[in-house]
């Protein structure tokens, strides 16, 4: 998670025709960092680091209808969800904003039962990065701290932020004014510990979203029939991607949406054909944390 405080900006422009509503969500999930579907009525949220391991359901306008307490893992820093096409939920413990941790993990478990449940038991996926030798790298090498998964094809996809300083970086232009591109790792959907696979060709539907700034960095991701959605701080960004695993895209999806207004967003599901939700964390200066529906048209 990346403290907003210092951001004072405003994010203006959009390319397609969008409308919203907007939820107040209660306290209990003032640190909201990742969203997932269960049915047409029902979404699933996690809070990060520092909260107990508890998931969350709540209805459409935010209010908590239950929770479940895993007794197994810990919220060391649970940062997104996602989930696979027979009910598996993944919660993804992968923040790592000092880039040192070595206890990457997945949870893996049944949303049906964790639903039905107080409490529940998780399946663990570890795994590291194959480039990272140092923790922590130096700052020029500061790309491994997640908050966006997605489920596809029997793999978990994790897209990282990456804050790496220009090389030789004067105090003058320091990697804030440096275009970096966000870094793609996959590993298995299956329990075990793993080297994650990175993505070697250029991502066709992350290129376009190039750090320059805090802003820009993403911060949660999704998939579904095709779309994926990429949420950063400024804008969501949809693309349809080709039937092949070559993630090129087939076209601009439902489009690009630029927020005019600064906010931490945080978490983000695809919920229906053109149809998104999204979760803001509480901040003490732009409020919070509310819930969002987002439809592009």
């Amino acid at each position: 998670m990346m403290r907003l405080s210092i951001l004072l900006f405003f994010i203006i422009g959009a390319n397609c025709t969008f409308s919203q509503d907007k939820f107040k969500l209660p306290k209990a999930l003032n640190e909201i960092s990742g969203l997932e579907k269960l049915n047409d009525s029902i979404l699933i949220a996690i809070n990060d680091s520092g909260n107990s391991p508890d998931i969350f359901f709540i209805n459409l306008k935010g209010d908590i209808l239950k929770k479940c307490r895993v007794i197994n893992a810990p919220n060391t820093d649970w940062e997104d969800l996602t989930m696979d096409d027979k009910g598996n939920l993944f919660i993804a413990d992968v923040g790592n904003n000092l880039n040192d941790r070595k206890d990457l993990c997945v949870l893996k478990l049944n949303a049906d039962q964790a639903f039905q449940a107080d409490s529940i038991s998780v399946q663990k996926i570890f795994y590291s990065y194959p480039d990272q030798t140092l923790f922590p790298p130096k700052q020029t090498g500061f790309k491994y701290n997640c908050e966006a998964i997605y489920w596809k094809e029997d793999s978990l996809h994790l897209i990282t932020k990456n804050e790496s300083k220009k090389p030789k970086a004067s105090k003058k232009d320091g990697y804030l004014d440096w275009n970096r591109f966000p870094v793609e790792y996959q590993i298995s959907d299956q329990p075990g510990s793993y080297s994650a696979t990175q993505k070697k060709q250029q991502i066709d539907y992350l290129n376009k979203v190039k750090s320059k700034g805090i802003a820009d960095l993403v911060t949660s991701i999704d998939y579904d029939n095709g779309i994926v959605a990429v949420l950063t701080y400024s804008q969501i960004r949809t693309v349809q991607l080709n039937e092949d695993d070559s993630h090129s895209i087939q076209s601009k999806g439902w489009g690009t949406k630029k927020f005019k207004k600064l906010a931490q967003r945080e978490a983000l599901v695809i919920f229906s054909n053109k149809v998104i939700y999204l979760a803001t964390e509480k901040h003490p200066l732009l409020g919070g944390p509310f819930l969002h529906k987002k439809t592009f048209k």
